[in-house]
């Protein structure tokens, strides 16, 4: 787990540089009919971010006092703080952000949304920032073992709704009851300990966040995903901002610091 962190700054370091060129002609396509979002974001002196908080050590509520905290927030904190404004949070299931989004009723989604090309046909993405493996989790006590996510297809697997995970399966012909979406990652990790899965698909870092509370073990593992922050599209000038910010925290090793805050010193 550790060891795949390790090679993250390089990663993004060149997925950045190569797509920063992409960046610079979008600021010349805004519409002139329409104040562009970063323009009222900065009027109303705060943006709203969408996050889905129960996904540490990405985003998580902290108890007591309910506060939401971790990677994508620290990051969206430095974004707040590059455009001269304040950071408000906003909690929503996963599989209501893209719509959140587009509607307007947040500015950003900060919720470790893997890229995909169907997300992009909806919403526009950031540059990538981090990348994270899926994994398939059970309880220590399970005999079940894989190579592929083709063998989970004899057993009753759990997802949080609206992720590639879920999509990947969907892809393998899964449905319910075999396939299960549950709203909160919470939910998920709490219905495997309960038995009422016999596994779950998720993002990595999630093993690590909820090891401490269940007895589970990683039995499979993908190859890294990028992610990426989103917002609604024709908004190049607050993309810019976004990306800008990315760029330049791999540039001056404040995205290092995070991601040895929220993963544990990986990186050295």
């Amino acid at each position: 787990m550790k060891r795949e962190y390790a090679v993250l700054g390089m990663v993004i370091l060149f997925i950045v540089g190569g797509l920063i060129g992409w960046l610079i002609p979008g600021l010349f396509t805004t519409s002139p009919t329409q104040t562009p979002l970063l323009d009222q974001i900065q009027s109303r002196g705060y943006i709203n971010v969408g996050t889905s908080a129960d996904y540490p050590p990405f985003e998580n509520k902290t108890y007591p006092g309910g506060v939401i905290v971790g990677f994508d927030i620290d990051l969206s904190q430095m974004i707040a703080d590059e455009i001269g404004v304040d950071l408000q949070m906003v909690d929503m299931d996963f599989d209501s952000l893209i719509g959140g989004c587009q509607a307007g009723t947040i500015d950003m989604i900060a919720a470790a949304m893997t890229y995909t090309t169907e997300r992009a046909k909806q919403i526009d993405p950031s540059i990538t920032y981090i990348t994270s493996r899926s994994v398939v989790i059970v309880k220590n006590s399970s005999l079940l073992t894989i190579t592929s996510l083709d063998n989970l297809t004899d057993y009753t697997i759990g997802v949080q709704s609206g992720t590639v995970m879920q999509q990947e399966l969907e892809d393998l012909g899964m449905t319910y009851p075999d396939l299960v979406a549950y709203p909160r990652a919470t939910d998920l990790m709490e219905n495997l300990d309960l038995g009422t899965v016999d596994a779950v698909y998720v993002d990595g870092p999630i093993f690590t966040a909820y090891s401490a509370t269940y007895a589970i073990k990683i039995i499979y593992s993908s190859e890294p995903d990028p992610l990426a922050l989103w917002v609604r599209h024709g908004q190049p000038t607050l993309l810019y901002q976004i990306n800008k910010v990315i760029f330049d925290s791999y540039q001056d090793g404040s995205m290092v610091t995070l991601i040895n805050k929220w993963f544990g010193n990986v990186t050295a």
